[in-house]
This record gives C-alpha cells, structure tokens and sequence, in this order.
C-alpha cells in the first residue's frame, strides 16, 4: 500500500515540479529520517505497554493492533521509498530520449538494487553487524544518495546542516531490545522476572537469545518464543520425549529428531547403550 501510494504521489510531483531531481534527493533525505523513526518505533514505541497486543482478547481487536504498529513503523518509508522510483525516472529524463529505453534501463537498476539489498541485508548485514548497525547504514546510504543527488544545487552551508542532521539520526539509533526477541509479543509481561541475557544472536532466519533468571534457570529463546528451559518440568517433557521413544524398540540404533531445540531430547538418546 505504501509503494503504490507514493508511486502515484510521486508521478504526479515529478510532471509538475520543475526540479525532479531536486525533489529526490529531498524525498532520500526524508527516508533516512523515516528509517530514523522506523528504528525509534521498533525500539521504543512498540515495547511500551500502550502498544501491547496481548491486551485486546476479541480477534478483530487483536488484527487491528497488528495493523496499526505495522503500519505505524513501515508506511512512511514504504510511502517515501514508493515516490523515489518515479522521481528518479523524471530526473533522468531528457528531452528526445526513446521513453520505453529509459523506463528499463532505470525499472533494470531499481530491480537488481532491491534484489541485491534484500539479499545483502538479510544474509550478511544483520547476521554480522545487527538490526541496529544496519539500520544506521540504512539511513547513511539514504543521506549518500541525497547528496548525489542534490550535489548540483545544494549550498555548503544546507550540506552540513543535512549532514549533522543524518549524524544525530545515526546516533539516535537504539539496540532492539533483547525482551522481543527474547518473548515476542508477550514482552512486557516478562519484564520484570526475565532476568539478564547471557546470549543474543541474529541470523539469516531468526534471532536466538539465551537468558538467565535471578535464580539461575536458564532459557533459550527463538525468536520470540521460549523453545527450551533448564526449569524441572521442562526438562523433564524434553528428555521424556527421548526415552519413551527410544523404549519403543529394544535395540534402538539411529534416531530421527525433527527440530534440534536446545539439544535435550537428542542428547538423552546418549543414554541408551544401542
């Protein structure tokens, strides 16, 4: 929804304005700020309790909640990131130039940087450096782009306005928290017993957390969801799971665990000498 809304909005700005190209830097400039208030939302106005969606108990409640944090990160860069594809066709535009050349070749370059930034953020930026670390080199490549595109025309002194100005959105950056990763949805009802992190890790396909309550129980967490614990009951289900199995057959000789976890249930197979 947001890429079509800013698609429309900005084919209509770049047939009236006189400076396309101006405006797209300015729309770059703007994602870096939305990317800033994205990053702020995830970190900060979501986990707060206001924000909570275990609160509502009707479905369509539940929906709504969803819809609205959803759309309260991601749509205004959505929105932003909609215009700039048009933009961009106005301000290569040339008197003469055959239109359906200049459609592909930029539509080409849009396709392979999405593909290419898809790839790139979610199997090496965010495994090596984080959610945090490349929101910041999210907003950087936001303002870079600005700059080149508003080099022709901006004044030294607007540049390092702008500049600070990206800066403070850099450092303004926050952690993810380690609760929703850790919990999920239902964050702010561990907040005050989850104890302290001894591990967080993101991945390609998940984030891992391992904590500690204050009495030493450890859990292991995948994202959001607690897959694995050393408490009594727990531990007791998971090597259960093992042992009546491998009870089934008298000489059990190879095992088949569909979901590794924490390891429990497969390590309780050592056991058995066959």
């Amino acid at each position: 929804a947001g890429l079509g809304i800013g698609s429309g909005v900005g084919a209509a700005a770049g047939r009236r304005v006189k400076n396309p190209r101006a405006l797209l830097g300015v729309c770059q400039l703007l994602v870096a700020a939305v990317t800033a208030w994205a990053a702020y939302t995830i970190s900060t106005v979501i986990p707060n309790p206001a924000f909570d969606p275990t609160l509502p108990v009707n479905p369509l409640d539940v929906f709504r909640m969803d819809l609205i944090r959803c759309v309260w990160a991601i749509l205004p860069a959505a929105i932003l990131w909609g215009a700039s594809f048009p933009l961009a066709l106005a301000s290569l535009a040339e008197a003469g130039e055959d239109s359906g050349t200049l459609v592909g070749e930029t539509y080409a370059a849009n396709t392979i940087g999405g593909i290419v930034g898809a790839l790139a953020f979610s199997m090496i930026l965010i495994p090596w450096l984080g959610t945090q670390q490349s929101q910041r080199w999210l907003i950087a490549m936001a303002a870079i782009a600005a700059g080149v595109a508003l080099s022709r025309r901006m004044k030294w002194w607007v540049g390092m306005a702008a500049g600070i100005a990206v800066v403070i959105l850099v450092a303004s950056v926050r952690p993810t928290p380690w609760l929703a990763m850790a919990y999920g949805r239902r964050m702010n009802q561990y907040e005050e017993i989850a104890g302290k992190p001894l591990y967080i890790g993101e991945g390609m396909n998940s984030s891992i957390v391992v904590s500690e309550l204050t009495n030493g129980t450890r859990y292991f967490h995948v994202s959001g969801k607690v897959e694995a614990t050393t408490e009594p009951f727990d531990m007791r289900l998971q090597r259960m799971l093992g042992h009546i199995s491998a009870l089934f057959d008298a000489r059990p000789e190879s095992v088949l665990v569909v979901g590794f976890g924490a390891g429990v249930t497969a390590g309780t197979f050592v056991l058995h000498p066959s």
